[in-house]
């Protein structure tokens, strides 16, 4: 039959052309059929019914090939334009997209890939090819992996280039074809840029005086800076990937997880709290936590230094608060019993031994004010270095008299008994025996302060390695053991819930500032409450040159006759109270109330010795003794009494022209012994 021939034709024009092509390709051939190999030849004509069935199974078969043409042709088609976009959108695509089949040879990379690869001249060859042989194998092995995983995997490899390495990050993944033959399909990510910046960050993180962390929402570190990790004790890469729980204990994640709750929530949260840390122990921290979509930023900051400032902030502004309350009622003591003794020095019908009684009182209370001041004045010029030392080779018995004298009244009236132990041969020491002194006398009040009536008071003095050990233990209230450095600061004070604490406080702190200009130490222990108490000072010996005695002072001059006396303070009861005192001593007196007046009376009254406030109205004291001193010359002595006693002050007043300085209260036998000697 001519027509089966023809069905070749008929498929290669419905495969290439489709159905159209097809249906006219098979009515060509029949014509063609008709007209050349059919008898009779030459002619169209459909004869019989036999014909009539070979032409419509023919026309029928061509309609099936044909429509199954169109068909696939349709298919191949939609399949190219498949293959079209999938290509255009991978050649578009910012990331590398390679395939491979499983031999590793290239069917397919998109221009970003070829960029990456440096070569457009890839197809059909093998990373061996392409790459640098350590780069080629990395590659070849991961491709290796995922076929027999047949699992996606994310890889990172560097790849030199003459431009600089790239850092590449791949997501590898299998593929098969419906034949079932097997592929490698990548794509790429160019992340250098993006390592370049987190290399930054890492070091401007490292840099940081703080903990830098990242948590992801399973609460696993995803990253650390290296002063975490140090503070954890740990290398970086050993804390990413672990749990918080099992990093900070169970306890301790406890403690902060309503902060991570809520971070997680989407809030940021800031709080401060001791943290446990393996290197350092229990410190302070501040942690701001600051959510991220994938979990949250942690910055801790180490605050222990700021909250233990804070802290002594606190205590020492307690302290004042204490030390200004207290201030006031030793300032109230002796002013009550002064008080009452003006009223009594006022009533006429007082007797007078109720008068000389008073006097006493006022003179002792007068007494008590100017040492607490004095103590004041000195604390300061510890606290600002400026405290004069007068050193001076010393026998250690001198000093010890001076200080028995000036606390023995305290012991005595408390009915304590004072034991002594002192070396037998002479001990020399270079220091200031008047400061030194009032060193002990401060240890052995205060041992007569805080022990019962009718306790034992022990000072003792051994000499141990070059150094002189000075000891004053008791048998009184003592304290607890961990204050033993504590009651040298300022403003320090214990007493048992029964007793109050006494004084001002300053009275050690003093002594450590004394003991600390001779290069020397002082320390405290007590058993406890109840137990009594032992203060020690060591010092340094001087063994050179032997002590000298001290030379008494030489009597006072009782007699100011014919000597004329100038007094000025805008205070008038104070001008007054002191011009009154020095007439009984015989001296011509005048007083004056301003620094105006004062100069005039100089010229009038032509005084041997000027008295002069410094914080006078008009004209200060120092201006008064300038321009005295710039008429007069050195024909005046000039005295400066002043509540103004720091070093500076005693400075200043030199350099306006005074003689001498004196801090007020005066004693009036010292102003007396002064005036004497002019």
């Amino acid at each position: 039959m001519p027509y089966i021939t023809l069905f070749g034709g008929l498929i290669v024009a419905a495969w290439y052309g489709g159905a159209a092509p097809a249906l006219a390709a098979a009515l060509a051939g029949w014509i063609a059929a008709r007209l050349l190999f059919i008898e009779p030849r030459g002619q169209i004509a459909i004869e019989g019914t036999q014909g009539a069935i070979e032409v419509a199974a023919y026309a029928l078969s061509s309609l099936l090939i044909a429509g199954l043409g169109g068909a696939m042709q349709r298919a191949r088609r939609a399949a190219e334009e498949g293959e079209r976009r999938f290509r255009g959108f991978m050649q578009h695509s910012p990331n590398g997209v390679f395939i491979k089949d499983a031999q590793g040879r290239y069917i397919f990379m998109n221009r970003v890939g070829e960029k990456l690869v440096g070569t457009a001249s890839w197809e059909g060859k093998t990373d061996a090819d392409l790459l640098p042989r350590e780069v080629a194998d990395q590659v070849m092995a991961h491709d290796r992996e995922v076929l027999s995983a047949d699992a996606a995997r994310r890889y990172q490899v560097s790849l030199p280039r003459p431009e600089g390495t790239l850092t590449l990050r791949s997501v590898k993944f299998p593929l098969r074809d419906p034949e079932g033959r097997r592929y490698v399909g990548a794509v790429t990510m160019d992340v250098t840029a993006e390592q370049e910046a987190q290399r930054q960050l890492q070091t401007i993180a490292d840099a940081l005086p703080a903990v830098v962390l990242m948590v992801d929402r399973e609460l696993r570190f995803q990253y650390i800076n290296q002063l975490g990790a140090q503070w954890m004790r740990r290398a970086p890469q050993d804390v990413v990937g672990k749990p918080v729980a099992e990093l900070i204990g169970e306890q301790g994640f406890a403690e902060i997880r309503p902060y991570l709750d809520r971070v997680l929530a989407g809030e940021t949260v800031i709080y401060e709290r001791e943290v446990e840390y393996p290197a350092f122990g229990r410190r302070w921290a501040a942690v701001h936590l600051a959510p991220l979509p994938d979990g949250f930023v942690a910055v801790t900051t180490d605050i222990h230094e700021r909250k233990r400032m804070e802290q002594a902030l606190q205590e020492a502004d307690r302290r004042k608060d204490q030390f200004i309350a207290t201030l006031a009622h030793e300032l109230r003591n002796p002013l009550a019993p002064i008080r009452m003794a003006v009223a009594l020095l006022g009533n006429e019908r007082a007797a007078d031994h109720d008068r000389s009684w008073a006097l006493g009182v006022v003179e002792r209370q007068v007494g008590n004010m100017a040492r607490l001041i004095e103590d004041l004045l000195d604390m300061a010029r510890i606290t600002s270095g400026k405290l004069l030392m007068r050193k001076e080779r010393v026998l250690l018995a001198t000093v010890i008299d001076a200080a028995l004298e000036t606390s023995r009244p305290a012991i005595e009236a408390a009915r304590h008994r004072l034991v002594t132990s002192l070396p037998p041969a002479p001990v020399v020491l270079h220091a200031d025996p008047t400061r030194l002194a009032q060193v002990l006398a401060n240890l052995l009040n205060n041992s007569a302060k805080y022990t019962p009536p009718g306790g034992v008071i022990e000072l003792g003095a051994e000499l141990a390695d070059r150094e002189l050990v000075l000891s004053v233990r008791d048998n009184g209230m003592g304290f607890p053991p961990e204050l033993g450095e504590h009651l040298f600061e300022p403003f320090a004070q214990w007493a048992p819930a029964e007793a109050a604490a006494a004084g001002l406080g300053i009275g050690l702190a003093l002594v450590r500032g004394i003991v600390a200009l001779h290069d020397g130490t002082v320390s405290a222990a007590s058993a406890g409450p109840g137990k009594g108490s032992r203060f020690e000072v060591r010092l340094p010996l001087d063994e050179s040159v032997p002590a000298r005695e001290r030379a008494a002072p030489a009597p006072l001059s009782a007699s100011g006759l014919g000597r004329r006396v100038l007094v000025a303070d805008d205070n008038r009861d104070a001008a007054d109270a002191l011009c009154r005192v020095l007439s009984l001593l015989g001296y011509d007196t005048r007083a004056a109330y301003d620094g105006a007046e004062a100069i005039e009376l100089c010229d009038s009254f032509r005084p041997h010795v000027a008295v002069l406030d410094i914080g006078m109205p008009g004209r200060s004291g120092y201006e008064v003794a300038q321009r005295v001193r710039a008429r007069k010359g050195r024909e005046i002595k000039l005295i400066a009494l002043t509540g103004w006693g720091s070093d500076a002050d005693v400075q200043r007043a030199r350099d306006a022209g005074f003689d001498q300085h004196l801090t007020k209260p005066v004693d009036p036998a010292v102003l007396g012994e002064m005036l004497s000697r002019s």
